[in-house]
């Protein structure tokens, strides 16, 4: 029985603002050591992804300080998104049946570990790559001079780019779940989400072929599994309730 269910219109929007105010305080309260990770987070960033002899420099006074700032502010939000998806759930999880509850529970733990090796794909193949690619257009008459700034700016924004399209074949596997379309339709347009795929990959990479294949064949991939791993698990689903249909006790009457 939900007990959501009687509350009025400023009763649920009361509930969440005060999810909005618990996302806000966890935000400022991480903020504090993710300040103190930054600077080690950044020479870590920049011992693993600068290549051996990359020479980086900063230019301005306060240009250190930035950097800091802004990998604070990026470890901080990836600190708090689960706080804030745990708070939203608890929040929506009252209005969803038991079967919609675990059709997005489960999608939500996935979509956690696909964004983990997305930072990792980010770390090992496409900053590097990204870093060759750029060279390889210096003659050797040219000494780079490169602003730490912006090697930053440039493998956050990588690192941000692969966790986000590494969530493609979660939204896939919603979309499936939910029954907005049919395995059948996806995989008769699997052509079509393959050029969505390179697409994605051409937009989020340099206009090289090589990081956007990189980058476009691990999600091909992921897609495919999520196919897979959907299939496995629906097949599961109606195997359950054939069972639970032929059970004399399931189908007994409870008023006899």
């Amino acid at each position: 029985m939900d007990s959501g269910e009687n509350k009025s219109f400023f009763e649920h929007l009361e509930e969440l603002r005060f999810v909005l105010l618990k996302t806000g305080g966890v935000f400022l309260l991480l903020f504090f050591p993710s300040w103190f990770a930054s600077q080690f987070l950044v020479d870590r960033l920049l011992a693993y992804a600068a290549p051996e002899g990359f020479s980086l420099h900063y230019f301005t006074l306060l240009e250190p300080f930035f950097i800091r700032l802004k990998m604070s502010l990026c470890v901080d939000v990836f600190l708090s998104l689960p706080f804030a998806f745990y708070f939203i759930w608890s929040f929506v999880a009252p209005a969803l049946t038991e079967e919609e509850r675990r059709v997005f529970r489960y999608p939500f733990c996935a979509g956690v570990l696909l964004a983990v090796f997305g930072i990792a794909f980010a770390l090992a193949v496409i900053i590097p790559a990204v870093v060759s690619f750029s060279l390889s257009f210096a003659g050797p008459e040219m000494t780079p001079v490169i602003g730490v700034g912006n090697f930053i700016s440039m493998a956050l924004f990588a690192i941000l780019a692969c966790g986000l399209v590494f969530q493609f074949p979660l939204v896939i596997y919603a979309l499936l779940a939910s029954g907005v379309v049919r395995v059948e339709t996806v995989r008769k347009q699997r052509p079509l989400v393959i050029v969505v795929i390179l697409i994605l990959a051409a937009v989020l990479t340099p206009p090289d072929v090589v990081s956007q294949v990189l980058l476009a064949l691990p999600t091909w991939i992921l897609f495919e599994l999520s196919l897979i791993f959907f299939q496995m698990t629906h097949k599961k689903t109606e195997e359950e309730t054939e069972e639970s249909a032929s059970d004399p006790d399931v189908r007994r009457n409870p008023h006899e």
